[in-house]
C-alpha cells in the first residue's frame, strides 16, 4: 500500500498536484473572487475566458500524469498562460477607469498581484528553452522553478489576498490609516522583486547577493508591522464586521502568513538556506504553509464573508476543523521528521503510514464541506451569484444570525 506502484512514475502525478492545486484551486479562486469584489457588471464577460481556462486546467489534469512534460500537457499549460495574460490584460482595462492615485488600495494590491502572476511565467517559458538544451536538472533549471514559484506565491497569491483583504475593509468602511497602508503596499512589492535571492541561496552566490537577500527580509518585515499597526487599532471594528468563522479563518491564515515570513527570515541566513535545499520536507512544509495555511484559509473565509458560500452547518463547520486539524498534524509531522533524524533519532517508525493517515483528514475535511454545500446549491434552499453584491450588507446580518443560532444549537 506504501510501496511504490510499478508502472505510475510518481513525478508525472506530482507535477499534476502542482499545477491543479496553482491554477486549478488558487487560480480560480482569485479569477472569481476579483470579478465578484470590482466587476460584478460584467461578470458575463468573463465567461468565455472562464471556461477555456477550465478546458486548460483540464487538459492538465489528463495530460501530466500519463507524459508528465510531454507536447500535449506542455501545450495545455502554455494555453493557460496566455488565457492568464488575456486575463490580466482585460481586468486592467475595465478597471482603468479608476486611476491609480484615485484607486483604493485594495486594487492597487490587484494590480500588483496581476503584474507579478504575469512576470512569473518567465519561468515556464525558461524551463522550456533550458530542457531543449538538454539542461534539465541542473542548477539552472531549478532556479527557473524557483522563480516561478516565488512570484506566483510570494507576488500573485500574496498580494491577491491582501487585496481582498483591504475590499473587505473599504467596503464596511472600515478607518485604516491610508498612509500606513501605502507603506506596507509599497515595502511590500519592492521587497518581492530581491525576495527572489531567498531561493537562490542553495547555489553559494556571491555576498552580495546574500546582502540583497537580508534587505528584502527586513522590508518585509517592516511592512508586517505597518500592516498590524494598522490592524490593532481597528480590532474591535472588525469583530464587528466580520463573521464568527471570518474571524476564526482570517486569524489562522495572519498566523501562517507570519509563520512564513519567520521561515523567509530564516533562509536569509546561509545554514539555513543549505538546510532547506537539502532536506525536502522544509521545503514542502514551507509550501504548504503558504497555500493551506495562509492561501487558502484566507479565501475560505473571504468567501463565507462575501455570502459565495456560507458554513452555515455543523457538517461544513466540522468538515472545516478536520481540514485544519489535518494541514497543522501534517505540518508538524514533516517538520519533525527530518528533526527526529538530524538529532540521530533516525526515521520515525511507520513514517509514511502515519504521515498518510494524517493527511486524509484534509480530502476527508473538504469532502464533508462540499459534500454539504452540493446539497444545499441542488435543493436550493441557498443560492449564491455575483448579483449578490447590492444586497451585501443584508446577506451579512442573515448569516451573523445563523451563526448564532447554529451555535446556540450545538451548545
Amino acid at each position: 500500500m506504501f510501496s511504490p506502484v510499478e508502472g505510475i512514475n510518481f513525478r508525472y502525478f506530482l507535477h499534476t498536484h502542482s499545477h491543479l492545486a496553482f491554477l486549478g484551486w488558487v487560480f480560480n479562486a482569485l479569477f472569481a473572487a476579483m470579478i465578484f469584489a470590482y466587476l460584478p457588471h460584467k461578470a458575463k464577460n468573463y465567461r468565455l475566458l472562464f471556461w477555456l481556462l477550465q478546458l486548460a486546467v483540464l487538459g492538465m489534469m489528463f495530460t501530466f500524469p500519463w507524459q508528465g512534460y510531454a507536447a500535449a500537457s506542455i501545450a495545455f499549460s502554455t494555453a493557460h498562460i496566455f488565457l492568464s495574460y488575456w486575463f490580466a490584460g482585460k481586468f486592467l482595462f475595465d478597471t482603468k477607469s479608476k486611476k491609480l492615485s484615485s484607486s483604493p488600495l485594495s486594487l492597487m494590491f490587484m494590480r500588483w498581484a496581476l503584474f507579478f502572476m504575469v512576470l512569473s511565467s518567465i519561468g515556464p517559458f525558461a524551463l522550456g528553452a533550458i530542457m531543449a538544451k538538454g539542461l534539465a536538472g541542473t542548477d539552472l533549471y531549478q532556479l527557473a522553478i524557483y522563480f516561478y514559484l516565488h512570484f506566483q506565491y510570494d507576488g500573485w497569491f500574496t498580494f491577491a489576498v491582501f487585496g481582498l483583504f483591504f475590499w473587505l475593509l473599504e467596503r464596511h468602511k472600515v478607518a485604516f490609516s491610508i498612509k500606513s497602508g501605502h507603506r506596507f503596499l509599497w515595502l511590500m512589492a519592492i521587497a518581492c522583486l530581491p525576495a527572489y535571492t531567498l531561493s537562490t541561496l542553495w547555489t553559494h552566490p556571491p555576498v552580495g547577493i546574500y546582502a540583497v537577500g537580508f534587505v528584502a527580509v527586513a522590508m518585509q518585515i517592516m511592512a508586517v508591522a505597518y500592516l498590524f499597526h494598522m490592524i490593532r487599532n481597528r480590532k474591535r471594528q472588525l469583530k464587528q464586521i466580520l463573521l464568527p468563522w471570518t474571524t476564526r479563518l482570517l486569524t489562522f491564515a495572519v498566523g501562517a502568513f507570519l509563520v512564513k515570513i519567520t521561515l523567509q527570515t530564516a533562509s536569509a541566513f546561509p545554514a539555513i538556506a543549505d538546510l532547506a535545499y537539502n532536506i525536502r520536507n522544509f521545503t514542502i512544509g514551507y509550501l504548504h504553509i503558504v497555500f493551506l495555511g495562509f492561501i487558502s484559509v484566507f479565501l475560505i473565509g473571504w468567501f463565507h464573508q462575501t455570502g459565495l458560500f456560507i458554513i452555515h452547518s455543523k457538517t461544513m463547520r466540522s468538515g472545516i476543523v478536520l481540514f485544519l486539524s489535518g494541514f497543522v498534524l501534517s505540518e508538524l509531522y514533516i517538520f519533525l521528521q527530518p528533526l527526529y533524524f538530524m538529532v540521530g533519532f533516525g526515521l520515525i517508525p511507520y513514517s509514511h503510514q502515519v504521515l498518510f493517515a494524517i493527511s486524509l483528514l484534509m480530502p476527508a475535511g473538504i469532502g464533508m464541506f462540499l459534500f454539504r454545500a452540493v446539497r444545499i446549491t441542488v435543493s436550493g434552499t441557498r443560492r449564491h451569484s455575483l448579483k449578490i453584491v447590492p444586497s451585501f450588507q443584508s446577506h451579512q446580518k442573515k448569516t451573523f444570525e445563523v451563526e448564532k443560532s447554529g451555535s446556540q444549537q450545538e451548545a
